[in-house]
């Protein structure tokens, strides 16, 4: 149960000195059997919460976030209660709570373990990570967040796990990930590289290509085939893209937006991301 410090005051002091927030990430390191360990006895939940509240108190934040990933199904209940336990004592201390979450999957490790209608009863807000559809190492080439995807994503959230729209932050991506695809043996192999927003730009004007709309995904996308047919793939995070994600926000009554990460997005993105979601209000 003892918690491991990557704070930088520096960052907090920044971020307040331009109005902003500051909710912390509080992380599992996607390491299940610590989880379990650490999850196992009040007196460890207690020990990390007891940690927190003093870490929230010497870096002046305003919230948690928990992004807890890569669970035994078996910690459910105990990942539901240590949310249970903790959340009032930081209401206490004037904090918000948040938790990361998946889209809704069979997957034990990285979904089934989600109690989302408990946990969304217990905290001050979820964010959905709708994001990954195509993982890094996807068999096949796709999206990394087709709209449509997105969307069943936040749709089977509030549905079949009654979560309030009004709890349900819409995790974004401001990244890509530029697929590559080659031919062996009569079979096609694929591969992957992430891209933030400005490196897939730069992909995409140094071969002199021009997107096109793909309304299937509701994203843009380019391909680029090389001399010897190894073929190159892309779905871009864009202008387009943001503003139809953020439509999402507004058809579902959802209480915003969480994009990761910084550092991957084009600059202009911020002013984009907050005129589209201002434009309802």
């Amino acid at each position: 149960g003892r918690l491991s410090n990557k704070a930088d005051l520096a960052y907090v002091k920044w971020a307040h000195s331009r109005g902003l927030q500051v909710w912390a990430l509080f992380s599992n390191n996607f390491d299940p059997d610590l989880t379990t360990a650490a999850l196992s006895t009040y007196e460890r939940r207690l020990n990390m919460i007891k940690q927190l509240l003093a870490f929230a108190q010497m870096y002046q934040l305003q919230g948690i976030n928990i992004d807890f990933e890569n669970v035994y199904t078996k910690d459910k209940d105990k990942l539901t209660q240590f949310v249970r336990e903790m959340t009032p004592l930081m209401h206490e201390q004037g904090l918000t709570v948040s938790i990361d979450v998946t889209p809704i999957s069979n997957s034990e490790m990285w979904s089934v373990f989600y109690d989302r209608k408990a946990l969304a009863e217990a905290v001050d807000y979820m964010i959905v990570m709708a994001y990954d559809e195509h993982w890094a190492a996807s068999p096949i080439a796709g999206s990394v967040s087709s709209l449509p995807w997105a969307e069943r994503s936040v749709r089977r959230i509030i549905e079949e796990e009654a979560v309030p729209p009004a709890k349900l932050i819409l995790g974004i991506p401001y990244y890509t990930r530029l697929w590559t695809e080659t031919a062996e043996g009569g079979e096609t192999k694929v591969s992957s590289k992430t891209f933030s927003m400005d490196a897939a730009q730069q992909w995409i004007s140094e071969r002199k290509l021009k997107p096109v709309f793909d309304p299937a995904t509701g994203q843009n996308y380019a391909e680029y085939k090389e001399k010897d047919g190894v073929l190159h793939r892309i779905w871009l995070e864009d202008e387009t893209s943001i503003k139809a994600r953020v439509q999402l926000v507004h058809k579902y009554g959802l209480a915003g937006v969480a994009t990761w990460r910084r550092g991957f997005e084009s600059e202009h993105i911020w002013s984009v991301l907050n005129e589209a979601l201002l434009a309802r209000q």
